[in-house]
């Protein structure tokens, strides 16, 4: 069974799980910061605290109906925000399906599926980071 800490002489392996922490750190701060921003920046269009605490804690599928929520089509057509859309998700990105590579090889035991299992996370990988560059910066300009 594996170590949950790897060894410092293990090189990519190492890194990735350096990474791994890292990332979610940095996650949190770009959220903070795109959050600060929305708050400070945002002028006419801020959502107030309660909104912010609605939409944020209490997801439920009649908000959409009944809430003046601005538009995001100004902000994200700024290529600032795009280009930070972009790094946020990728970080994410990064950071998720490399905890997937992980799961996969704590389960799956048989040489050539688990070749196949971790070129399919690197396709999905892949997919993702495409659809989301797409998404920004194709329907946001």
């Amino acid at each position: 069974m594996r170590s949950r800490y790897p060894n410092r002489g293990s090189g990519l392996e190492y890194y990735l799980w350096i990474f791994t922490r890292l990332s979610g750190i940095l996650m949190l701060f770009m959220a903070a910061f795109g959050i600060v921003y929305a708050n400070l920046a945002g002028g006419r269009t801020l959502l107030d605290m309660a909104a912010q605490y609605r939409w944020g804690f209490f997801p439920t599928y009649w908000h959409v109906q009944n809430s003046d929520i601005p538009d995001v089509f100004p902000n994200w057509s700024n290529s600032f925000w795009q280009i930070y859309a972009v790094l946020l998700f990728f970080v994410a990105a990064v950071h998720g399906f490399n905890g997937l590579r992980v799961v996969v090889e704590d389960y799956v035991h048989r040489p050539y599926l688990l070749l196949f299992a971790k070129w399919l996370v690197f396709v999905l990988f892949l997919f993702t980071l495409f659809a989301a560059a797409v998404i920004v910066f194709e329907l946001f300009v």
